[in-house]
């Protein structure tokens, strides 16, 4: 079920890109203004100088310029997508040592230990087996950080559903986190309709 949820996103995203290029339509985001929007609510109240990041469906790695910005080029960063013409663009564009760049998927590629884990858009696609996939992808991303987690998630509770998409009740999605974390922040208040869940290490302050 994990293969076909995963080859199903690979040949979608691969097809964007060749339609699109280098454009958030690509990513499936509607504008650009809502992909910053998500970005501000993943990491909504967390210190990111200094932090070590990885982009769990990282695309073109949109969220490089934006930690940038915000952290004066202090971070370090690796994306991971199963798109390879994605992580290919990816890769030419940005090309500081600070980056790296990976082709597969969280399961499959080894990746270091960091200190904020972070998906965005990337459990949307409605697939046999994705509810599933979703919670391991959750608890996996939570093993891999030292910080926190921060994922987002179509939501339940909005005024229609696509046959494509997969929604998630919230409150589902806290009872996953609460199980393997105490402390967890989930943000249904974005004029979006999804929610965002950050789930923390109890030894961060």
């Amino acid at each position: 079920m994990k293969d076909i949820f995963l080859q199903t996103a690979a040949n979608l995203y691969n097809k964007r890109f060749e339609l699109y290029g280098r454009d958030v339509r690509t990513v499936g985001w509607g504008s650009r203004a809502d992909q910053l929007l998500r970005f501000e609510v993943l990491l909504r109240n967390l210190n990111l100088k200094g932090k070590s990041f990885l982009d769990v469906g990282c695309g073109l790695g949109d969220l490089v310029p934006f930690l940038n910005e915000r952290t004066k080029g202090d971070f370090q960063y690796i994306g991971i997508d199963v798109a390879e013409r994605l992580v290919e663009d990816a890769r030419n564009l940005h090309t500081s040592g600070r980056c790296n760049f990976l082709h597969g998927d969280l399961f499959s590629v080894e990746v270091p230990e960091v200190d904020i884990a972070v998906l965005s858009g990337a459990l949307s696609f409605r697939t046999p087996g994705i509810t599933e996939y979703a919670q391991q992808t959750l608890e996996r991303m939570y093993l891999l950080s030292r910080e926190a987690a921060c994922l987002n998630f179509l939501s339940k509770y909005a005024d229609y559903e696509l046959e494509k998409n997969e929604h998630y009740y919230p409150e589902v999605v806290f009872a996953w986190s609460r199980r393997i974390s105490h402390r967890v922040n989930l943000f249904h208040d974005y004029p979006l309709y999804e929610f965002t869940i950050q789930l923390f290490h109890s030894k961060v302050e």
